[in-house]
């Protein structure tokens, strides 16, 4: 229950820092505030910015949403969960660590989609499957790879086993004298 309340969560958490990303640097490159046009484009949210902005400062608006949150997330990875996990080796921790940087790659293969094939991620994300799904797929997959070597599962092993200890042989008056 906790690590499905955890990664809706910062799954959440990352889409609001994804479109903020796009915001706070569609602002910096000179778009007011009131030309953003917050909405969805088919289940995904988005930033509709302005027809007059074209050209490079469009296309690093683009990039900047999945490489901002993705770069969060990862530094938030790299410096809480692998940490945690290092000095306190769980399951759980574990896998909260791989959903927070399964999530940081899916927002890096996102950024990287959107600023370099902008129409084809246009496409995909008005379809609950599609071909950028695969790459996507495969920087989640990578992740997977990523985390188990930075963060090997802990394997309990049991305890060492101590050779059986055995009692004295009786000798064969003792015997005679208990039996008798």
């Amino acid at each position: 229950m906790k690590l499905m309340l955890y990664t809706v969560a910062i799954a959440a958490a990352s889409v609001l820092a994804h479109e903020a990303a796009h915001i706070v640097t569609a602002l910096a490159l000179g778009v007011p505030l009131g030309e953003l046009q917050p909405g969805f484009l088919g289940i995904n949210p988005s930033v509709t910015l302005p027809e007059w902005f074209v050209g490079t400062p469009r296309t690093i608006v683009r990039y900047a949403g999945g490489l901002a949150a993705g770069a969060r997330l990862l530094l938030f990875y790299l410096l809480h969960w692998a940490r945690r996990y290092r000095r306190q080796p769980s399951p759980f921790c574990w896998s909260l660590g791989l959903v927070t940087v399964v999530l940081a790659s899916i927002q890096f293969a996102i950024g990287y989609l959107e600023g370099s094939y902008y129409g084809a991620y246009i496409m995909g994300a008005m379809s609950v499957f599609s071909v950028t799904d695969i790459l996507i797929y495969g920087w989640a997959v990578s992740a997977v790879f990523l985390h188990s070597a930075i963060c090997p599962l802990a394997r309990s092993e049991p305890p060492p086993r101590r050779p059986p200890t055995r009692s004295p042989t009786p000798s064969l008056s003792t015997y005679l004298r208990k039996t008798l």
